[in-house]
């Protein structure tokens, strides 16, 4: 089966991107050759694909490699490092290279991903994106040990090609293959680096369309345009610089073109507009009451139910600001995209709290019964520090005194702690944001899967998991709406409202694209493979 035949390779609607692309100012008299900078929030602890898992760290490493697939701007997997066909039992695909080297001028060869998919994998590496791969032939026993790494579903047939074989069939494979723990890893490089492979620059040795020319520590990380990559005449700028750390006036730096792109407070909205700047408005977060289901009187449905049952909701709307926050109707943010193609949320499928006064006192009673508690503790609810969010953690506890009778109390901490406490899972209640990995909707319905990293709520239930599960990678919107449901009534959480973000670009820049969910299984916040930049 040839590249691009296969079903389900759609993963995301065109359309946003094509909208993100127009506020990025697209323009005819843009220019190449240029140099652009954007936004780092925090120094990359190490640019290693096979187990980097903090953003910064995966943002660097999206420009640098490039994997065998990559995604386009409707996340359908187009050929990268190389092309590909399946074989007739859906089970095997074959990847012929193109020609294409490392930074150093040496060739990439089918060899360089089998050993870097193998060094995912194995144990002895430690690394948490390794189940990412399991979806190849005993991935999974050779994970935990009990097979050796020759054993692993991937074999390269000669320098340039090589197959990986299934544990069962998958047409979204390709997609994977875009992701970095799917990059290769040049065997002789890696070991000459004593154990220090991605610290420096003299470390890193990169496929990608840039190459890493400077690395200054905690201040900024310079990435020069690679005349080695295949496909450098389709990379427009010149020098892309990471600036480390945050931004504390982005209108002003975008103004003295200082920087290229930066996230916009919604205080400064008013002052990028006066400024010129060009706005991309992305609605991909959830601001989450969550409930921790290790706690006692949190593990029952039926005490959650009761608490989310119990708000009252009309006043709690009132307070948010429509600029930055509108009513949540759900588990998956308005950004979301559908397997057909649209955006998931819709008015058919909105999911919309109201409050149940004595029936949600029932529902605490029985919860309180199945639990064997004679009574709710007074449990403490975390937030930030902010005038906006204790303001409504003070409506939301009143709502539980008042039709309840519970007297809870409230924490209010700065961003960071509470950023924290709720990933470790330090806390009751706690009123958070919450951001999918990635642009589909599932993603966010996996958050909710047992162990998953997104599960702040520390929500655990078999029935869910295995619906996940029987769904794998292909699902269709009317399976979503299945889980989505399932899970309004599991409660594991309580959405408050979808939050707005905005990023600024200045009007002189084009090409810029914007992508939501922090650039999600893209791995990067901004493309800009493409970007020009004119100088009026």
């Amino acid at each position: 089966m040839p590249f691009g035949n296969g079903p389900g390779m759609k993963r995301i609607a065109s359309a946003l991107f094509i909208i993100l692309m127009l506020f990025s100012g697209c323009k005819k008299e843009s220019t190449s050759g240029k140099n652009f900078r954007f936004p780092l929030s925090a120094e990359p602890r190490q640019l290693d694909p096979q187990v980097s898992t903090d953003s910064a760290s995966v943002t660097v490493i999206a420009v640098l490699f490039e994997g065998l697939a990559r995604l386009d701007q409707a996340g359908n997997a187009q050929p990268a490092a190389a092309t590909w066909t399946l074989s007739d039992d859906l089970l095997t695909y074959t990847f012929t290279l193109v020609d294409s080297k490392w930074s150093d001028g040496s060739p990439v060869t089918a060899h360089d991903f089998v050993f870097g998919i193998q060094r995912a994998v194995l144990p002895s590496t430690r690394s948490s994106l390794a189940q990412q791969l399991f979806d190849i032939k005993n991935a999974t026993k050779v994970n935990d040990g009990s097979l050796d790494a020759s054993k692993l579903g991937i074999k390269a047939l000669n320098d340039k090609q090589l197959t990986i074989t299934l544990a069962s069939p998958n047409a979204e494979f390709p997609i994977k293959t875009a992701s970095t723990p799917f990059m290769p890893c040049n065997q002789s490089f890696f070991e000459s680096t004593g154990g220090r492979y991605g610290l420096q620059v003299k470390y890193i040795l990169s496929n990608g369309p840039f190459f890493i020319k400077k690395w200054n520590h905690n201040d900024s990380i310079l990435l020069n345009k690679s005349e080695e990559y295949h496909d450098k005449g389709n990379v427009l700028p010149d020098a892309v610089r990471y600036m480390i750390g945050d931004i504390e006036n982005p209108v002003d730096l975008l103004s003295r073109g200082l920087i290229d792109a930066a996230p916009i407070p919604y205080e400064m909205l008013e002052q990028a507009k006066q400024a010129g700047h060009n706005l991309v408005k992305l609605q991909d977060t959830i601001r989450m009451v969550w409930l921790n289901n290790d706690n006692d009187a949190l593990a029952s449905t039926q005490i959650r139910q009761s608490l989310r049952d119990a708000l009252e909701w009309d006043i709690i709307y009132k307070q948010l600001d429509p600029n930055t926050d509108t009513p949540a109707t759900g588990f998956i943010s308005p950004d979301a995209m559908a397997p057909d193609g649209g955006v998931y949320r819709t008015k058919s499928n909105a999911k919309k709290p109201t409050p149940r006064g004595n029936k949600a006192a029932a529902e605490l009673a029985a919860g309180l019964n199945q639990v064997g508690l004679g009574k709710m503790p007074v449990l403490t609810l975390l937030c930030s520090d902010n005038e906006f969010d204790v303001n409504v953690s003070r409506y939301i506890v009143q709502s539980w005194q008042k039709n309840l009778s519970l007297y809870f109390n409230i924490e209010a901490v700065p961003e960071s702690e509470l950023a924290t406490r709720v990933k470790v899972g330090n806390y009751q209640i706690a009123l958070y944001q919450s951001t999918a990995t990635g642009a589909g909707a599932l993603h966010a319905l996996k958050n909710y899967e047992n162990a998953a990293v997104g599960n702040y709520a520390r929500f655990s239930d078999k029935s869910y998991d295995a619906k996940i599960s029987k769904a794998g990678g292909t699902v269709t919107r009317s399976q979503l709406e299945e889980l989505e449901g399932l899970l309004w009534q599991l409660c594991p959480s309580i959405p408050l409202s979808f939050e707005c973000r905005f990023v600024g670009m200045p009007k002189t820049n084009s090409g810029v694209i914007v992508r939501p969910f922090g650039g999600g299984m893209f791995g990067a916040p901004y493309d800009f493979r493409n970007a020009g930049k004119t100088d009026k």
